[in-house]
């Protein structure tokens, strides 16, 4: 399911916005801070965070750094009065992938409904390229190849244990040769595999690693 973060100081305007989105499926949290949802932006349930109400945009842009090291997919949009292009600039090559004026009307909510909805979009498909899941797709396409090259040797095999024992069988040579090369697809298949496997690892290590310092952090 779509997480959308819906960060404003007012709690009043929190309910608004909300209020917008309540017809879509989108899994709404409301915070007064988005620091109060780190761990759902860590863990990947927040994709999309929209950012109004009395902002400092030079905090801002120190900001947005920090939130893209939790989660470099995350789409965040800013909605705000109007501010510096300079500003604006710094902010948008730091990560921001939409900045809007506060709508005026309701006509103007429409706009950053649209936005809300291509963010989803890109989150999903910057999901889909990224380096894990192509990982993940290499992964399984050698654990495809894996499998073919075990069918055909136990075909072969299957083929050679029924073979008349009583007749002389000159390819034995040729037979070799073709299990050695089998063995050595095998084991080449094996190696990436093994260091995909070790790399997940390594990165479900770093994720639960930011969670217990996240939750300690709390605690204190």
């Amino acid at each position: 399911m779509n997480g959308l973060l819906i960060a404003n100081e007012d709690r009043t305007s929190r309910d608004q916005i909300a209020d917008k989105f309540k017809d879509t499926d989108y899994r709404i949290n409301t915070v007064d801070s988005v620091v109060n949802a780190l761990e759902g932006i860590i863990d990947k349930t927040i994709q999309v965070v929209l950012l109004s109400g009395t902002l400092d945009e030079q905090h801002i842009a120190k900001f947005v750094p920090l939130l893209k090291k939790c989660n470099r997919n995350l789409s965040i949009i800013l909605i705000s009065d109007e501010i510096p292009l300079d500003l604006l600039r710094i902010i948008r090559n730091e990560g921001i992938f939409y900045h809007a004026l506060k709508p005026a009307a309701n006509e103007g909510w429409e706009e950053i409904r649209q936005v809300v909805k291509c963010a989803f979009e890109k989150y999903h498909e910057r999901q889909n390229t990224s380096p894990a899941r192509l990982r993940n797709k290499l992964s399984l396409q050698g654990a495809k190849t894996l499998l073919t090259s075990l069918a055909m040797i136990l075909v072969f095999a299957q083929h050679v244990m029924a073979t008349d024992t009583d007749k002389i069988y000159n390819s034995g040579i040729l037979v070799l040769l073709f299990v050695g090369f089998c063995a050595l697809l095998i084991v080449v298949q094996l190696i990436p595999a093994l260091l995909n496997l070790f790399g997940m690892t390594k990165e479900t290590a770093r994720t639960t690693s930011r969670k217990m310092q996240l939750k300690v952090t709390k605690n204190n």
